[in-house]
């Protein structure tokens, strides 16, 4: 509705777990570097914990990106451990579906389809999203079992689990110990508030800074730092200046935006 009112080419804001959302930033930067060092040398799982809101999924998919290869990125990881083979298995090689497969038969598969792939030098990356919601132990055992299977002397699949930080509290020791790395995603600084918000606009086609040094402390204050919630706030404070007749958001557009983001201060 404000794009062409501010030169944009597109919506700047929007929710998006793709790679070109990705705003390159120090904290988020050093996680990737982390992450990939394990994953790419066979050294075990790992595991990308936080606050919702603080940009983990589109972590995972620039990670998946930047690491190629074939990626199986489960959003709903809360099965039984039988139906999350069943899953992985279909996921990695499609087949006619085949009713009731029993579990050896679902095992020697994706043990199969692994091999097959790392005999072609083809990397094989298994992202389980929102890991703190797994309760069952055997769900969790048996992506541990899957990490066993290692054709060429290092595990056939590379784990990158990613959840809130309950799931420092469920991960079974047999899980935890073999991680390689634990990363917390923190909120952002202000400065990376800063350097992420205009560069979602120049992304988005903004010639110059649309948010002032007080808008921008103001958005990083009323978004604590959280990049979801400042991609709403900056999104509403764009709106009210839009339909102020604004050529950017001053502090009264940020205060708007965040009282109408915010449920407790309406309620106030």
């Amino acid at each position: 509705m404000y794009e062409s009112h501010f030169g944009l080419s597109r919506h700047p804001f929007g929710e998006t777990i793709h790679p070109s959302a990705y705003v390159p930033l120090p904290s988020r930067d050093a996680v990737l570097r982390r992450l990939r060092y394990g994953l790419e040398r066979g050294r075990g799982p790992a595991l990308v914990f936080g606050p919702a809101g603080s940009g983990k999924t589109l972590l995972a998919a620039t990670l998946a990106r930047d690491v190629g290869g074939r990626v199986v990125h489960l959003s709903f990881p809360a099965l039984p451990a039988a139906d999350l083979l069943a899953l992985l298995a279909q996921e990695l090689s499609p087949a006619p579906t085949v009713l009731h497969e029993s579990l050896p038969s679902l095992l020697r598969r994706v043990r199969e389809t692994l091999a097959s792939a790392a005999a072609r030098e083809e990397r094989c990356l298994l992202i389980v999203d929102e890991a703190h919601l797994i309760d069952d132990l055997a769900t969790f055992e048996t992506l541990r079992l899957l990490l066993n299977f290692a054709s060429t002397g290092t595990p056939d699949l590379s784990l990158l689990l990613v959840g809130g930080p309950e799931v420092l509290l469920r991960l079974p020791h047999g899980l935890s110990d073999r991680l390689s790395a634990r990363c917390l995603l923190g909120p952002f600084t202000e400065e990376e508030t800063d350097t992420y918000l205009n560069g979602r606009l120049a992304a988005s086609g903004a010639s110059s800074p649309l948010f002032g040094a007080e808008a921008i402390a103001n958005l990083h204050r009323a978004a604590d730092g959280l990049p979801r919630r400042l991609n709403r706030l900056a999104d509403l404070a764009l709106l009210v200046a839009y339909a102020d007749g604004l050529p950017c958001p001053d502090a009264r557009s940020i205060a708007i935006a965040a009282r109408e983001w915010d449920p407790d201060q309406i309620a106030a």
